[in-house]
């Protein structure tokens, strides 16, 4: 009787164990999915800011372009190039 409860008590411990490595193992898969979808999301970031410092670098380029700048100073500032003439025309039935 003696040696059956001891064996019944030795494969209890051995199934405990079994199953504690389990739900270990199961914990431990959970943290790795979590841990993959985080990546996957930073990675998704990353290029959004990349593709968006790409787009900003264009546009500074572009905003200090002499072509840029002085459509800009004619069209925004009314300004003119030295030896030109400014032309403003006026509407007709406007108040002088």
């Amino acid at each position: 009787m003696r040696g059956r409860r001891q064996r019944k008590t030795n494969l209890n411990l051995i199934w405990a164990f079994i199953g504690l490595i389990a739900i270990t193992f199961a914990v431990r898969q959970v943290e790795v999915i979590r841990v993959r979808n985080r990546l996957a999301q930073l990675e998704s970031e990353i290029e959004y800011y990349m593709m968006l410092n790409s787009a900003l670098e264009e546009q500074a380029q572009t905003l200090g372009s002499e072509e840029y700048i002085e459509k800009a100073a004619r069209e925004k500032l009314g300004l003119v190039m030295p030896g030109e003439v400014q032309y403003i025309p006026i509407k007709d039935g406007e108040d002088r």
